[in-house]
């Protein structure tokens, strides 16, 4: 999958330049259908296994009742003076089943197994690696019983991780938002975890979100996870500040900061980027570029030292 999402990043990178150069019109119209076949073909395959999953359950399947597949498919390219370049990916897909009263969802999905659990892929900042995991494949089933109150939420989850290592895993999600003005949001979720490498855990996460102005833009993030066969709490934070200077297109900064309470340096990285977002060629595809400055230290004998990165990011959204 990292391959082929690559080479979508490199198919569709010349097409935005092409447009302005004569001659070179309708060959950047066939990327960028290129890209719509990609996309409704990943959404088609999405909805056709939800349709063939739930058609063990019932004798009678609407085809158009299988319209329910949203997720994202992210690939991040990023070069550091401490860890030389590298590629990230992760992909997730999440499907409603009609019959059973759109309560029970089934997902696939590719990343950090405390990201995926805890549905915060999308707000935590791309710099943040952490050298004791690995990107995964995991599947499951979720269970939302529906509460009235928009303001909260909670399911269940159930699946395996790693892949065919079948790594088992059980979880239960809460989650509250709140509107503290017209201006700011806030959010808390938490989430309590069984798997079989790591036993039980916790994870709590706080989000908030503020509109200064009409252009000004800031987010407070930070997550903590503690499972029973870890080392310590993990923890992670970032704020972040946007300007909206076209209503497509952001240049904002970041501080970051993560580490592991019982690691031999308990915070193993924190830092600061100069990033531009912006809406690129559809509206469901978005491009992230950075360059900053870190101070990694991950082992006692290393001096830490301020360190160069850049990086891009094109996330790709697909569904209803």
């Amino acid at each position: 999958m990292r391959w082929m999402l690559i080479l979508l990043l490199l198919t569709a990178l010349p097409g935005a330049y092409g447009q302005d150069i004569s001659g070179e019109q309708s060959s950047a119209d066939d990327e960028q259908a290129t890209l719509d076949r990609f996309r409704h073909g990943l959404t088609r395959t999405v909805n056709a296994t939800a349709r063939w999953i739930d058609s063990f359950f019932t004798d009678e399947v609407d085809p158009a009742a299988y319209n329910t597949a949203t997720g994202s498919l992210r690939i991040t390219p990023e070069w550091s003076e401490y860890d030389g370049f590298k590629i990230d990916s992760s992909f997730r897909a999440k499907v409603v089943f009609p019959h059973a009263e759109r309560k029970f969802s089934a997902f696939i999905g590719r990343g950090d197994f405390d990201d995926i659990i805890t549905e915060t892929q999308q707000s935590r900042p791309s710099v943040i690696h952490r050298g004791n995991t690995n990107e995964e494949w995991m599947v499951g089933l979720g269970f939302d019983p529906h509460i009235e109150n928009k303001q909260h939420r909670v399911s269940f989850g159930a699946g395996f991780r790693g892949g065919l290592k079948l790594d088992p895993y059980l979880q239960a999600r809460y989650r509250y938002e709140a509107i503290l003005s017209s201006q700011s949001e806030f959010a808390t979720q938490s989430v309590a975890f069984w798997r079989d490498s790591d036993g039980f855990g916790i994870s709590q996460t706080l989000e908030i979100e503020t509109a200064l102005s009409d252009v000004w833009y800031s987010k407070s993030w930070v997550k903590g996870t503690f499972a029973e066969r870890s080392d310590g709490l993990r923890w992670q934070a970032s704020q972040k500040m946007y300007y909206l200077y076209h209503i497509d297109r952001a240049i904002g900064g970041e501080i970051w900061w993560y580490g592991e309470t019982a690691h031999d340096v308990p915070l193993q990285d924190y830092g600061l980027r100069v990033l531009h977002r912006n809406r690129f060629l559809r509206e469901w595809l978005f491009l992230e570029s950075w360059i900053g400055l870190h101070w990694p230290r991950e082992k006692l004998s290393e001096q830490r030292e301020p360190r160069w990165l850049v990086g891009i990011e094109l996330e790709l959204l697909f569904g209803s």
